[in-house]
């Protein structure tokens, strides 16, 4: 994210939210802030994508949204507003959805039912270059690397030379052959493993493998 060019400008910011009495709210309180104005809010993502020749800092995102989703919105924003910092406002706070954004490109991540943080503080915090997400947030994120870890450490040493099988790419049979056991015992240790892990797929193990060993 490059760092927002705003030192002698005023901050620009637009407000993406389909509920108008928060977006005019929120829209007020940012123009109550000193150096920093609201130039517009939009209902959608498709109707900010529609703007052409806008200077836009910083975009306060829903996830829940009309027409386009908040994290779909993310890289076209980004795509038009190349210098913008995209900040997640929204009640989605689950763990996979707080990873998506923050892949696609969100600078922050804010619970917006709550008091934490102030939006003089948010915008503070990003437009000096920085990434901010409200404390809620912040410790799913902890707790969600934590459980990745426990999870991986439940496995027996036979799960884990399993589990490193599948994530070489390798099959079934080369798995038991270089293991000394049979296709039968590597199912039945993969059906362990899954069970332990919370998954069911290797898709799901490849992408809990990246998250613990950033593979």
């Amino acid at each position: 994210m490059n760092n927002l060019e705003t030192m002698n400008e005023t901050l620009k910011v637009v407000i993406v939210e389909d509920d108008i009495e928060l977006a005019t709210l929120l829209c007020k309180r940012v123009k109550q802030i000193p150096g920093v104005e609201c130039i517009n809010q939009f209902d959608s993502p498709v109707a900010l994508l529609r703007e052409k020749g806008l200077r836009v800092d910083v975009v306060l995102l829903d996830v829940l949204m009309p027409e386009m989703n908040g994290l779909d919105a993310i890289e076209p924003i980004l795509e038009q507003y190349p210098n913008a910092a995209v900040i997640m406002n929204t009640i989605k706070d689950d763990a996979e959805t707080i990873f998506e954004a923050l892949k696609r490109g969100a600078t922050g991540y804010i619970d917006k039912q709550s008091d934490d943080l102030s939006i003089e503080e948010i915008l503070r915090v990003v437009s000096s270059g920085g990434s901010i997400m409200s404390p809620s947030i912040a410790r799913k994120v902890i707790e969600s690397f934590r459980q990745v870890k426990v999870h991986f450490e439940s496995l027996t040493p036979r799960e884990r030379d399993v589990t490193k099988g599948i994530l070489d790419g390798k099959s079934y049979k080369m798995i038991g052959d270089s293991l000394g056991i049979s296709i039968d015992t590597v199912r039945m240790n993969i059906k362990n493993i899954y069970k332990k892990l919370h998954i069911n797929s290797k898709s799901q193990l490849f992408k809990i493998a990246r998250d613990k060993f950033g593979a």
